[in-house]
């Protein structure tokens, strides 16, 4: 082999070691998983937050419904747990049948929860572990609302899938940037019935408080999720200990509230174009999911109490130098029957079953531009 053969053989051979590393996905990736033949969006059906609801393809939008990170797990499979919901992409009953129809999933290492990606000449197949079928829409089918079922390989075209990528990013607004603080303060708790807590146990919280930051365009729809100042954690409040979490709320009632206006429970720092800023074009997206213990009297046994579903509060920011926010939210009796889905965490509604009281719940916040 000459010269020129094998400086080109070795750049074939680069271009292709290039390629075959673009063909996977980064592990934590946030993406819209795409549907080549209808051009739509996998999204749980009706929206609905609720475990084995089926997954169907519809019209793109930029929320989180149709957004679902990736997570890497040995073998070179992947599982993908969507952002609004946090349940994971899988099949119904475990089934290895064709026509088991895929939905959103408690977590787990189950293999029905894990796709190998195919790389194909336009996308990928999305093949189960456990099944050794992929991902396809019913009949074919184009239209909005048609269900995601798991079927073999025949060529059809509806079983070629995309990723775009709708992670976290920087934005391409030029000029001066700012470093933009979000801190959460403290979070206050109140029996909802008497305004009041007997007891130190009602202040012991666990959930989690995060935060999104959206740049947004011109028609003032959702365009870039702009990355946290050196990766930063958006979770700003993250208590996964459901059954004996520490002391962390207030007694919204009986404290002294003001003497913790300015305490630091979380934070989340932005560096973005100050331009952005006087433009009114960045939405800040806080995210509550939160639940409490709860004691009738000192000799009863812990109830745990939590909301009903996770709470979006969203924001548009200005050039206010400094800029506080109270989120108010109140648990929910009606949900004891279903489990709490945090992020990588999934609390049973068994833990829940002997609630019998709500608790009010205040999530107060500060914006600081340094």
């Amino acid at each position: 082999m000459n010269r020129l053969n094998v400086s080109l053989f070795a750049t074939l051979f680069l271009l292709s070691i290039s390629f075959i590393a673009q063909a996977q996905l980064k592990d934590g990736e946030i993406v819209k998983i795409k549907n080549l033949n209808s051009g739509k969006y996998a999204i749980p059906k009706d929206v609905s937050t609720a475990v084995d609801a089926n997954i169907i393809i519809m019209t793109g939008r930029n929320d989180a419904w149709f957004t679902w990170k990736a997570t890497a797990v040995p073998g070179g499979y992947y599982k993908f747990q969507n952002m609004h919901t946090n349940l994971f992409l899988g099949v119904l009953g475990r089934s290895k049948e064709q026509y088991g129809f895929v939905t959103q999933k408690s977590t787990g290492n189950q293999a029905d929860l894990q796709w190998k990606l195919e790389k194909t000449t336009k996308g990928y197949k999305l093949k189960n572990k456990n099944s050794n079928l992929f991902i396809a829409v019913e009949g074919g089918s184009k239209e909005n609302n048609a269900v995601l079922i798991q079927w073999a390989d025949n060529g059809q075209a509806d079983i070629e899938w995309q990723f775009e990528t709708v992670g976290t990013n920087n934005s391409t607004a030029t000029g001066k940037k700012v470093l933009f603080d979000i801190v959460l303060n403290y979070i206050a708790v109140s029996e909802a019935t008497r305004n009041q807590i007997d007891n130190g146990d009602c202040r012991r919280v666990f959930g989690q408080v995060s935060t999104e930051l959206w740049e947004l365009d011109e028609n003032n729809e959702m365009k870039i999720r702009l990355r946290s100042y050196n990766n930063m954690s958006e979770l700003v409040y993250n208590q996964t200990n459901f059954q004996g979490p520490p002391t962390a709320g207030l007694s919204y009632h009986q404290d002294n509230r003001t003497a913790s206006n300015n305490s630091q429970m979380g934070k989340v720092t932005y560096n973005i174009p100050e331009s952005l800023l006087k433009e009114k074009k960045l939405m800040l997206v806080v995210k509550t999911f939160l639940g409490t213990r709860h004691k009738d009297n000192d000799f009863a046994s812990y109830d745990a109490l939590k909301m009903g579903e996770e709470q979006r509060s969203t924001y548009i920011l200005d050039y206010r130098t400094n800029r506080t926010e109270t989120i108010e939210a109140i648990t929910d009796l009606a949900t004891t029957n279903k489990n709490m889905n945090l992020i990588n965490l999934i609390i049973p509604f068994s833990n829940f079953t002997r609630a019998d009281d709500t608790h009010k719940l205040w999530v107060k916040f500060s914006c600081k531009i340094n």
